[in-house]
């Protein structure tokens, strides 16, 4: 009876068991896919089975379904369960793909979620205390987890090493993806794109690749691809811009293809899941980057003004600097835009800003050739003195350091196209070559020609040649130096808008001649005097605070001292050509003659005798004097002209020798020496010179009515 009753209630009883026990998958292992199937790991458990041993066995496999969509058969191995213990599973078998559509989208919805559930449907068998019961029916759902879109995608290095034989650039991509389900799966080859700011950018791949559970190195390789449209292009400069200043971008990559092998074509149902598939990656920005490394200011322009005397304007024609990129492909400048803030020393001295100007180089080269256009040079709020004394530096010192700190922006052109990269932080010192004052060359006075005259001073225009080894040029306005002479003021020397250029400079000067005081006079008289029989005479060039309205020049000015060689009066002819003696027979009792002189006026300008007082010699042994006010009738000589003046009284002094030296005048050959003081007016200036010549050709005749 007992036999019989087991008989009738064991399938129950199994069934029961069957039913009530948990079936579990610990880990899945797919390989060897194929359109119809693939080999499937799986390790797991069977608990709930009851205190009896049972061997289950599935002959058919089971039916296995997802979301009520049959995706699929899979057999199962026979499961030996120990009494209230269960069985683990190890099992490997062939999964058949029966509907390929629905298997497909199962896979979609795995890479994509936490987790999903497999329902698995069959007929059992199941032997227990001895006896064989058939047709159990066999009906799990096996939870598991999903890939959740690979939430932990890290790229542990990027490298962009080379033009891509392909055309744009060869990248390289070492990441970290990390699965956070149990399956495992051999993917093959895979490719994606890569998108950034909503465009592809790139293309990337992988070869022999199994996604295992946890973290899967994956060595990327692939290419940034030419651009053609602006938005594109800016998205690329953006990604390059964030990557060389140390800030992360986050892009997207686009599943593409799978496929076994370069040689096989693609799963269906793989390339349908897997593709569309779109990962967050965040590519970390570079560490410590240090693209530009240098910059030197080969010519710096700074014209000052009196009303913004501390925003004067800047500009460059020829700015080179040092620059390298993280990566291999070819690199060249097109434009380049820079905010720079300058400092002496630590403290901030000034700034300015250039647009986008043109620019050369290349990453080969590393260097980049720019210029930049008039910008203001804004002297920073409460560096005003810092500024002047960097102002004076730079005029007298050989050379001057500064620190430049700022951001440049690059319009590059790269094998995908012209990009823009921004936010390139510098931080660097440069030197400027300084003018040292004036002083590494000569000052050379290359003409001087009197002009005229006012009522304080005589005008004299020169040419002058001052050599600036700087390779800054500096457009001052007006300056006004001091003139000096043996330490005494002469007077003034202006230049008129004066540029001090790079290298030789010839400048036109106006010297205002005019001494003050009876040193300075005695001084200038000797200058006056020593120019006109042409000598050269050493005089100085001297700054004031006075040089220049404009601040920050003023320091600078007051500090410039130079000598230079004031050359000589160069005339055709000798201010006196001939002299003229006349004599009467009452000469010999009252001493008295006339004379006269033909005089050469040298100057550029009309002059005038207004007196004269002159000793005539001859042969050492003097035969007269004259002492004559012209003021009431001066003697005007234009310039250039010879004027035989007017008989002057001459008083003779009649010596033997005298009288020899006249009569032998009567033969043609008499030859005076003069010795003269001359009150003379150059323009509206009045001055007296001192004014020797020798060997005057002098003619003898009858005096009128003597």
């Amino acid at each position: 009876m007992i036999p019989l009753t087991l008989k009738v209630i064991a399938p129950s009883i199994a069934q029961g068991a069957v039913t009530g026990s948990k079936l579990s998958f610990s880990s899945a292992k797919l390989t060897q896919l194929s359109e119809d199937d693939f080999m499937m790991s799986v390790s797991g458990e069977v608990t709930g089975t009851g205190p009896l041993k049972a061997t289950i066995q599935v002959p058919d496999g089971v039916k296995v379904s997802w979301n009520q969509l049959l995706i699929g058969q899979l057999p199962l191995d026979t499961i030996t369960a120990q009494p209230f213990t269960g069985a683990k599973i190890e099992s490997s078998q062939k999964f058949k793909v029966l509907n390929k559509t629905a298997f497909a989208e199962f896979n979609k919805f795995m890479l994509k979620e936490r987790e999903f559930t497999w329902h698995l449907e069959g007929i059992a068998s199941v032997e227990a205390a001895g006896l064989n019961l058939q047709g159990i029916v066999l009906s799990k759902d096996v939870t598991m987890g999903g890939m959740q879109n690979f939430p932990s995608v890290k790229i542990d290095s990027f490298n962009a090493p080379a033009e891509h034989p392909d055309g744009g650039i060869e990248i390289e991509i070492n990441s970290t993806l990390g699965n956070p389900s149990p399956i495992n799966v051999e993917l093959g080859d895979l490719v994606f794109d890569v998108e950034y700011l909503g465009h592809i950018v790139g293309e990337v791949g992988a070869t022999g690749v199994t996604l295992v559970s946890g973290d899967n190195k994956l060595d990327l390789k692939g290419r940034l691809i030419p651009q053609n449209s602006t938005e594109a292009l800016a998205a690329v400069g953006d990604l390059f811009s964030k990557f060389i200043t140390g800030q992360n971008a986050t892009t997207s990559v686009i599943a593409k293809s799978v496929r076994p092998n370069n040689e096989s074509a693609p799963i269906s149902w793989l390339q349908s899941a897997f593709v569309g598939t779109k990962l967050s990656v965040v590519l970390q920005g570079g560490k410590d980057l240090k693209i530009i490394s240098s910059v030197d200011i080969n010519a710096l322009d700074l014209q000052f003004n009196n009303e913004n005397p501390y925003i004067p304007m800047a500009s460059s024609s020829s700015l080179t600097a040092g620059f390298s990129i993280p990566f291999g492909f070819p690199l060249e400048m097109k434009q380049i835009s820079q905010q720079i803030t300058m400092f002496d020393g630590d403290k901030e001295l000034a700034s300015l800003g250039s647009p986008f100007t043109a620019a050369t180089g290349d990453s080969k080269s590393g260097k980049i050739e720019t210029s930049f256009a008039p910008t203001p040079f804004k002297v920073a709020k409460g560096s005003e003195e810092l500024f002047d004394d960097f102002s004076k530096r730079l005029t007298l010192e050989k050379s001057v350091s500064l620190k430049m700190k700022g951001v440049a922006n690059s319009i590059a052109k790269t094998p995908v196209g012209e990009v823009e990269i921004q936010g390139i932080e510098f931080e660097v010192q440069t030197t400027l070559p300084g003018i040292q004052g004036l002083k590494t060359k000569p000052a050379v006075v290359n003409s001087l020609v009197v002009t005229g005259g006012t009522a304080e001073n005589m005008l004299i225009k020169l040419s002058v040649t001052l050599f600036n080894p700087s390779n800054v040029k500096i457009s001052m306005g007006d300056v006004i130096f001091d003139l000096l002479f043996q330490d005494q003021p002469m007077g003034k020397v202006i230049m008129e808008n004066f540029v001090l250029d790079r290298g030789e400079n010839n400048v036109n000067v106006i010297a205002q001649f005019g001494p003050k005081g009876d040193e300075a006079n005695k001084a200038g008289r000797e200058l006056l005097d020593n120019f006109i029989i042409g000598k050269s005479n050493t005089v100085g060039i001297k700054g004031s605070a006075q040089s220049t309205p404009i601040a920050p020049l003023q320091k600078a000015l007051a500090a410039l001292e130079l000598t230079t060689t004031m050359p000589g009066l160069k005339s055709p002819k000798p201010i006196i050509e001939q002299a003229r003696f006349a004599i009467g027979l009452n000469t010999i009792f009252d001493s008295k003659g006339t004379a006269s002189i033909d005089a050469f006026n040298p100057f550029d300008t009309t002059i005038k005798f207004l007196n004269i007082k002159s000793n005539i010699q001859v042969k050492d042994d003097e035969i007269g004097n004259i002492d004559q006010d012209l003021s009431a009738d001066p003697v005007i000589i234009p310039s250039g002209k010879t004027v035989t003046t007017k008989d002057f009284d001459l008083n003779l002094k009649i010596s033997g020798a005298a009288i020899k030296s006249l009569f032998d005048s009567l033969a043609g050959n008499l030859k005076t020496n003069i010795a003269a003081t001359i009150g003379v007016a150059i323009g509206d200036f009045v001055t007296e010179i001192d004014y020797s010549q020798n060997d005057v050709p002098t003619s003898l005749g009858k005096g009128a009515g003597q």
